[in-house]
């Protein structure tokens, strides 16, 4: 757990300025009834699944360049990886990174 607050705080700070992809903050997911919070192709329960995110893993906020965290309503836009680790842009696992929207609902504060 002290490894991956390090590493977020170093992310955040690290990846503040990344034009397009910045990142705000680190959240956690939060545990839900089934275990899991959808990551959907849009702002919508309607929109299509593309990940099932785990309790306890982490996702990474999108912003625009401004630093502006991208929201629809109730839904944002993050990062996140099916290992529920975090990566660098100079990783090559950031790459596999899943792009999507979740109900702010579902993650816990950021930092």
């Amino acid at each position: 757990m002290v490894r991956r607050c390090l590493f977020a705080a170093f992310a955040v700070a690290a990846l503040a300025a990344t034009p397009a992809k910045a990142i705000n903050a680190v959240c956690e997911v939060l545990p839900t009834p089934d275990g899991f919070a959808a990551l959907r192709a849009g702002p919508s329960v309607d929109a299509r699944l593309v990940a099932r995110m785990k309790t306890g893993h982490n996702v990474q906020l999108r912003a625009r360049n401004q630093g502006e965290v991208i929201r629809s309503g109730p839904w944002t836009q993050v990062l996140y990886w099916t290992d529920g680790e975090l990566y660098m842009p100079s990783q090559p696992e950031y790459r596999s990174a899943k792009i999507g929207w979740v109900a702010q609902r579902l993650i816990g504060d950021c930092g």
